[in-house]
């Protein structure tokens, strides 16, 4: 999916927030158009339809949109529909997300939540179980001798 395909017609009405390589932003925007940024940004992006994050492109800071596309590199709170990691992509931080899909090479270090999933781990209940055969025994025996 483009960016400015067929499913984003409500980007082109909107138009484009183009943040160029060379310029840093801090503060806010909100919009329900497209925000690509090849430069530095920090803040927050909200509403936005699509968030796209060039290669030199440099984000710290909580993006709320509908689609994501990093190519860059992204620092902070996620909240997007769709979040596609390109190959040369690099996320940290916490993200919620309906559809996630990241490219070979392409990376992210943090905390990843599927909106509305039922999904549910029973991983700490196991840990606790293991924890308790492993270290039980051990403190048995400090406890005799």
């Amino acid at each position: 999916m483009g960016i400015f395909g067929k499913a984003n017609k409500r980007t082109t009405q909107n138009g484009a927030t183009v943040i160029a390589h060379g310029t840093c932003i801090i503060g806010g925007i909100t919009t329900e158009g497209t925000v690509h940024i090849d430069g530095k940004f920090e803040g927050v992006i909200l509403e936005a339809d699509v968030i796209s994050i060039g290669k030199t492109g440099e984000v710290i800071g909580d993006i709320k949109a509908n689609n994501l596309i990093v190519s860059g590199l992204l620092d902070g709170k996620i909240d997007c529909n769709e979040v596609q990691i390109l190959s040369t992509g690099k996320v940290i931080g916490n993200m919620k997300y309906n559809e996630l899909s990241i490219e070979e090479d392409g990376k992210f270090e943090g905390q990843g939540v599927r909106k509305g999933s039922k999904l549910k781990s029973r991983y700490d209940e196991i840990e606790n179980k293991l924890n308790n055969i492993i270290i039980t025994p051990s403190h048995q025996i400090e406890h005799e001798a």
